[in-house]
């Protein structure tokens, strides 16, 4: 039986392109979306057109029952999962002055980024050590999404920053939890990508790389990313688990 993904935001963007990139590796995918429906659509067309099989659940991160429904796709899918991505996240509604800031607009941000995924990686956890010691899933593995703006402070968006910052410490509690489980964690922590997320401000992005801000002179892409998962999904990171990895274009590197 092929293994099965879950790919949390992955009716575009980012999400995406992880899940054709798992497609690519023999895994069917449950594609989580919010409406509309019709990107969520194109993305099961184009996984099935490389000959794997794909499950929709619709489905907000940040309500509890939801969560349920999307580990519920897979399972009553395929009666596996081997690999949760939790990978859908949310900008903050305006850009502005923090000492401004939205503080319904804060708890969005927080739940759908931080406090959501921390607890459908919970839930999928207790799942997984379960397949595991039935012999259905050899090595369950989870991937968390952060962000370079975990560390790198943006003042026109302080949520985003702390909900980011907030995900990359639940990487490293399930990482610890789960080590004795045999159940590798890692952190993905993108950079700036060229996906519809950033198209308000994709000229500001494009200026800064080419001043060299982003060392590499280039905004980051989906398969960027998808080419670490697929990495981690092959099980050619196991023996990482904790690592967080910047997948920025250097943006990480200090320089004077």
């Amino acid at each position: 039986m092929n293994p099965v993904a879950i790919v949390t935001g992955s009716s575009q963007g980012i999400g995406r392109g992880i899940a054709l990139g798992l497609a690519d590796l023999g895994y069917n995918v449950v594609v989580n979306f919010v409406p509309p429906l019709e990107p969520a659509e194109e993305t099961r067309q184009m996984l099935e057109d490389k000959g794997v099989q794909c499950v929709l659940a619709q489905a907000n991160i940040a309500e509890a029952p939801d969560r349920q429904r999307i580990l519920g796709a897979a399972m009553d899918s395929w009666g596996r999962i081997d690999l949760l991505v939790n990978n859908a996240g949310v900008g903050v509604k305006v850009r502005g002055d923090m000492l401004d800031s939205d503080e319904s607009d804060y708890e969005r941000v927080m739940a759908i980024n931080c406090r959501g995924p921390y607890f459908l990686a919970l839930e999928a956890a207790k799942i997984m050590i379960d397949l595991k010691a039935k012999g259905v899933v050899e090595t369950p593995r989870i991937a968390m999404t952060s962000s370079i703006s975990a560390w790198i402070v943006s003042t026109s968006r302080g949520g985003y920053c702390i909900s980011k910052a907030g995900a990359h410490m639940a990487a490293q509690l399930l990482a610890a939890r789960l080590a004795p489980e045999g159940i590798p964690v890692i952190e993905i922590a993108p950079g700036v990508i060229d996906t519809p997320m950033i198209a308000p401000v994709r000229d500001k992005y494009l200026k800064l790389a080419e001043e060299g801000v982003i060392p590499q002179g280039r905004l980051g892409t989906a398969e960027d990313i998808s080419r670490v998962i697929q990495a981690f999904a092959r099980g050619d990171l196991d023996y990482c688990t904790g690592q967080q990895i910047v997948v920025g274009g250097g943006m990480q590197i200090q320089q004077l």
